[in-house]
């Protein structure tokens, strides 16, 4: 009985061992994997981009999964006019990690303001925000490429759901007062700037409610929208009271 209790003893041990061996060897590549993407970090400080980039796909041969290495690699070809290889990193990283916001994120950036292509940066976007979306950046985002394919109504959707999570985001009201002024929704644009100015006072909503009072020939209404941009942005307030007194 004693030799039977000793041989599972010694069986369960030799498993234990042999379990945190393969634990130990397991770990080894991943920890490589991150001195190859420090590497890879002071090299392209240095401005060594190609060396760089040796070191990143070091790193993802070791630890496939290694998102910031993608993510770096994808900006270094970026920078160095190599969009199309940027594609190809960031593409092959979305399908060994389903739902990587920030490659898609990088990937709608690509298709927006290098391959000027707003339709196939709405879809990356779109896909970022499953599982990023609080991002106010991405919402943002829609609005413009959303504003570059005229499909003002969503430009409209996407921009204020970026104003609901920062109220102040200037970029947002930006698009937002295009989309409008392309729709010649003024009275639509004043109600949700009001809405917006009831949360905290910006400067870009009076501009525009200001704009929408002149379309709807308010000009009493104007001029208290000129009086209110006067207090916090007086140089925007010249600008705003140069086309009231040109109003006819």
């Amino acid at each position: 009985m004693l030799q039977i209790i000793y041989c599972m003893f010694k069986y369960f041990c030799t498993l234990s061992i042999s379990f945190l061996t393969a634990a130990v060897v397991m770990a080894q590549p991943v920890k490589q994997a991150a001195v190859f993407y420090k590497t890879g970090l002071k090299l392209e400080q240095k401005g060594m981009y190609y060396e760089a980039i040796a070191a990143y796909k070091k790193a993802v041969s070791l630890n496939k999964k290694y998102d910031s290495a993608y993510l770096r690699m994808g900006a270094i070809y970026t920078k160095i006019n190599k969009a199309d290889s940027a594609v190809i990193i960031l593409k092959n990283a979305v399908k060994i990690i389903p739902g990587f916001s920030g490659a898609y994120f990088a990937l709608g950036g690509i298709y927006r303001d290098i391959k000027n292509d707003p339709g196939e940066a709405i879809n990356n976007y779109l896909n970022a925000l499953k599982t990023d979306s609080a991002n106010k950046v991405i919402f943002y985002s829609l609005a413009w490429c959303s504003n570059a394919k005229k499909y003002y109504r969503e430009a409209v959707k996407y921009a204020i759901k970026a104003l609901e999570i920062d109220n102040d985001y200037k970029a947002a009201y930006n698009e937002l007062g295009h989309a409008y002024h392309q729709l010649n929704a003024n009275e639509e644009c004043i109600a949700q700037f009001k809405k917006n100015l009831a949360v905290s006072v910006n400067d870009l909503p009076l501009l525009y409610t200001g704009y929408c009072y002149l379309e709807l020939k308010q000009k009493d209404e104007a001029l208290k929208m000129y009086e209110e941009l006067k207090k916090i942005n007086p140089r925007m307030a010249e600008g705003l009271k140069r086309k009231i007194d040109a109003m006819q």
